[in-house]
């Protein structure tokens, strides 16, 4: 069953007659990014939502990355800014190991994912407040909000916008494929809690990415996904990104790349060995999928192919489904 989509109806720099009272907390993994680090740090405080603390989980950087967040926690001693060690075992551990001790310190907040060399636009965090209240986050509904990006190079210069993806989420859709930037990505308290409590099970498996399994885990307990239409976040162009699911061109491009080299399907063992160490937590509907995923998996070739549009499985484009398609004729799914 689809996840919902409900799309802003307002002008980014539009605010909520009465702002909500909802406290976020900002998770910040860092890594080597003294470069650009500060323009971030800098983005949050110019939020015009003002109830955000800042949680970092940095991978032994060295190259002042740590300074200068101890500078930025020094000039702001009314702001809650936390500063731990990250479990140096890639970005999606780091990001996923932050957002439980996160949700273990604050379970009633909504948690932020943030890169480090990105710059937030002033009502992100206001956006994302307003929608997460206004569709029950409060009452303890299961919420992910995204938005879409300014895509720039490394010095800001805008390059164009982030895609728009025709398909609305859904759990079909995220055992194949992910759609939710993990750079702008905000969840509800009840949705934090739901993803952290299924991190230990995530990192013994290895997911690939944390924005991904996300997309999983919210939409395959039936939660929601609100996603804004504005590109609120300006999004560095480099090496370094994964995937390029902001950028179709340069994206396509990669994930070919990947699939060539047989590590598509890897992460797809990941991903459904983590699901189902916790498949109690899936709707009954989303708990049937998963199982017939993985036994029409078991078959492979064509019996996989011909499963997949029975079973409800698809990418976001006609031709991502054709190489969907292809890829479980060759084995690579």
């Amino acid at each position: 069953m689809p996840a919902k989509v409900i799309p802003a109806d307002r002008a980014p720099w539009e605010r909520s007659v009465t702002r909500p009272h909802l406290h976020i907390r900002i998770l910040l993994a860092t890594c080597n990014g003294a470069d650009q680090l500060a323009e971030q740090l800098t983005s949050y405080e110019s939020q015009s939502h003002p109830d955000w603390s800042l949680d970092v989980s940095d991978d032994g950087s060295r190259d002042g990355t740590q300074g200068l967040l101890m500078r930025f926690a020094k000039a702001s001693p009314t702001r809650a800014i936390r500063l731990s060690d990250g479990p140096r075992n890639g970005s999606a551990a780091n990001f996923l190991t932050l957002l439980q001790r996160g949700v273990e310190a604050a379970p009633g907040a909504a948690m932020a994912f943030s890169d480090q060399d990105d710059v937030w636009l002033p009502g992100k965090l206001s956006r994302a407040a307003d929608w997460l209240v206004a569709h029950g986050a409060q009452e303890g509904e299961v919420l992910a909000w995204v938005c879409r990006t300014v895509l720039t190079g490394t010095k800001l210069e805008p390059r164009g916008e982030s895609r728009v993806f025709p398909r609305p989420p859904a759990f079909g859709n995220a055992l194949v494929q992910n759609i939710l930037p993990g750079n702008t990505i905000v969840l509800s308290p009840a949705a934090a809690r739901a993803v952290a409590a299924t991190v230990p099970a995530a990192l013994r498996a290895g997911v690939p990415y944390h924005d991904w399994w996300v997309y999983q885990v919210v939409t395959g307990i039936g939660g929601r996904v609100g996603i804004e239409p504005a590109p609120l976040v300006l999004y560095r162009q480099h090496g370094g990104n994964h995937l390029g699911h902001h950028d179709p061109v340069r994206g396509r491009l990669r994930r070919l790349g990947l699939v060539a080299r047989r590590r598509y399907g890897g992460w797809i063992d990941a991903n459904l060995a983590a699901l189902t160490a916790h498949r109690t937590m899936l709707t009954p509907t989303n708990c049937d999928l998963l199982d017939s995923f993985a036994q029409a998996r078991s078959r492979g070739g064509r019996s996989l192919a011909r499963a997949l549009p029975d079973l409800g499985l698809h990418r976001q484009t006609v031709q991502g489904d054709r190489l969907l398609r292809l890829l479980a004729l060759t084995g690579r799914v």
